[in-house]
């Protein structure tokens, strides 16, 4: 059974030179800690919520780019809480994993990158089907 503690934070390289604007961050297949089967990105506005749901089988890498987003996951047991910025590590939410995205600042944005691709099947969208669902596990 996936618990809070396998949930990782995972560091990238980061590149900022002191004449540019902005820094530089690089995600190489080899660096991934999965094969990638699909990526995208959600954009909110401060106090948009995303999320508030759970994988049976996706593990998801959640990745700032912009903003501040809080993250805050329950294994149906423990809670855990972080907060992704654009120069923070990633977040590395495994499957069973029951994960609600708080955007804290306008135009924040999380790219997500999945190794799994898109099952509606795979998406557990009640917290109390979530805590069913562990329990047998």
């Amino acid at each position: 059974m996936t618990t809070i503690d396998e949930i990782q934070l995972i560091r990238f390289p980061i590149f900022t030179e002191p004449s540019a604007q902005g820094i530089l961050r690089v995600f190489e297949a080899l660096s991934m800690p999965f094969g990638v089967q699909r990526i995208f990105s959600v954009h909110a506005n401060a106090g948009g919520l995303r999320g508030q749901h759970a994988h049976r089988k996706c593990t998801q890498l959640l990745v700032c780019v912009s903003g501040q987003v809080s993250v805050f996951c329950d294994d149906a047991e423990h809670t855990a809480h972080f907060t992704l910025h654009p120069q923070s590590d990633a977040l590395l939410l495994p499957a069973g994993i029951w994960s609600t995205q708080c955007y804290e600042i306008d135009s924040s944005s999380l790219v997500v990158f999945c190794d799994y691709p898109y099952d509606e099947a795979d998406y557990i969208r009640d917290f109390e089907v979530f805590s069913k669902w562990k329990t047998n596990k």
